[in-house]
């Protein structure tokens, strides 16, 4: 399935807003989810197992929140554009069935060979409103042909 592109990024200047998504991955998601990746921590299936590391309840793996980041970054340099880097520090946990919201803004274009270099500001931010994961990325679009 073809996902629709987010925006357009050829009409994005600084300081301009990405589109929000939001998400609320329950212990269903996130068991498929480390079930191909290949791994299986306790603390992020069980209950017991996370409340004995003093967390709250079953967590959201890192990978899992950059999985959603790179999805969102692909979406929005369709159908040309290119991921050059995606960059995240994570700094709060996200526990399984919290709503959280992936958002972001323009920080910078700039020209270079070829194309132009998009560079965004990226976070994930849980339903209280604080930031559980900020990132930088940077995206690469082609030369405009006139």
């Amino acid at each position: 399935m073809t996902l629709p592109r987010l925006v357009d990024l050829g009409e994005l200047v600084e300081g301009t807003a990405l589109p929000e998504r939001s998400l609320a991955p329950d212990i269903m998601d996130v068991a498929k989810f480390i079930g191909a990746a290949g791994f299986a921590i306790p603390i992020f299936l069980d209950p017991v197992a996370a409340r004995a590391t003093g967390l709250e309840r079953p967590l959201i793996p890192a990978e899992y929140k950059s999985a959603f980041l790179l999805g969102y970054l692909r979406r929005l340099a369709k159908p040309d554009g290119r991921i050059v880097r995606l960059q995240s520090g994570f700094r709060r946990p996200d526990y399984h069935g919290n709503r959280f919201t992936i958002g972001g803004q323009v920080t910078r274009v700039e020209a270079v060979e070829g194309g132009r270099d998009v560079n965004l500001e990226l976070w994930i931010e849980q339903a209280t409103g604080d930031r559980s994961v900020r990132s930088s990325a940077i995206v690469r679009l082609p030369e405009v042909e006139s």
